[in-house]
């Protein structure tokens, strides 16, 4: 792989890139990485993520409120379902390419982003229904969860190879597939502990925060039970009031803003580094030559 420095800018909307030597990296530099780009960028992601956190919102209210969606205005219910998984595909592609740009180099903005995600959303949404499809029907059969388990992970860098490569539907899970194999225990691996890194923070903070307000007499309807299992399971609280229970709700909502990114960030990262192990091809360049035909969109 070539080492290259350079910065080059045509006008003020377009990204700055400087694109470096990128190298094999272990689990653990993954993991920091994640981390640097996190906090160096928390703003970009912040604002990218906003559109998960909606997405969740949709997500909470079709569940609290099914009844009135689903019986009473069903049209509105199919308009918060077709809402809700739209600001969830724009929320993680943003988050995937911001990822991918800081990784590179690139200086961009959340509206640079949310175009570049906005021109990839049909494919995004056709790949992304299709693997919810296949992954859900296998794991609701309950003897399929194991090959739910094995696609999954075989078909983890979907959005990277829909965004980056940009192929066919088919031939995006193709691809994902041929960056697993025969590395399929080792990315089960990363992609569980990424995960499971991701949840923990997620479960700390929403346990802290119950925590605090239980030793402050704040709430009277829960316990120390309700608050682990709220942070590690997200259940709901049988016994709070409705006031308690929209309270409870933002904070979910704010803690997912703040570990949603580190999941997807290191997915990102682990598909990098997988093109880099497998193929040994210079990814800044095949990253940033798609974006040259669209400066004038960005």
């Amino acid at each position: 792989m070539r080492e290259q420095n350079e910065t080059s800018r045509n006008n003020n909307s377009e990204p700055t890139v400087v694109t470096h030597t990128l190298k094999p990296m272990r689990f653990e530099d993954i993991l920091d990485t994640t981390f640097s780009l996190y906090r160096k960028h928390f703003w970009l992601f912040l604002g990218l993520v906003s559109f998960s956190v909606l997405s969740e919102l949709g997500s909470h209210l079709l569940v609290d409120f099914s009844e009135f969606f689903f019986q009473r205005s069903l049209l509105l219910g199919i308009a918060t379902i077709l809402i809700t998984v739209t600001l969830s595909i724009i929320g993680m592609g943003g988050i995937v390419i911001g990822s991918a740009a800081t990784y590179l180099g690139e200086n961009v903005t959340i509206h640079s982003v949310l175009q570049r995600t906005i021109d990839r959303f049909w494919q995004l949404l056709g790949c992304f229904l299709l693997w919810c499809l296949v992954i859900g029907v296998l794991t609701v059969t309950i003897i399929g969860i194991p090959f739910a388990i094995y696609l999954a992970v075989r078909w983890g860098f979907f959005l990277g190879t829909i965004l980056f490569e940009k192929p066919m539907i088919s031939i995006a899970l193709k691809r994902s597939s041929e960056l697993v194999r025969e590395m399929w225990w080792r990315m089960f691996g990363m992609f569980l502990a990424i995960l499971l890194l991701s949840t923990m923070v997620h479960a700390i903070i929403e346990i802290s925060i119950g925590l605090v307000l239980i030793a402050t007499n704040l709430v009277s309807e829960i316990d120390f039970i309700d608050v682990f299992e709220w942070g590690l399971l997200s259940t709901s609280f049988a016994n709070s009031t409705p006031l308690f229970h929209a309270i409870f709700t933002v904070i979910h909502l704010v803690v997912h803003a703040i570990s949603f990114p580190i999941w997807i960030i290191g997915v990102t990262l682990l598909y990098f580094n997988q093109r880099i192990r497998k193929e040994g091809v210079d990814i800044e360049m095949q990253s940033q030559q798609p974006n040259t035909d669209e400066s004038a969109a960005l």
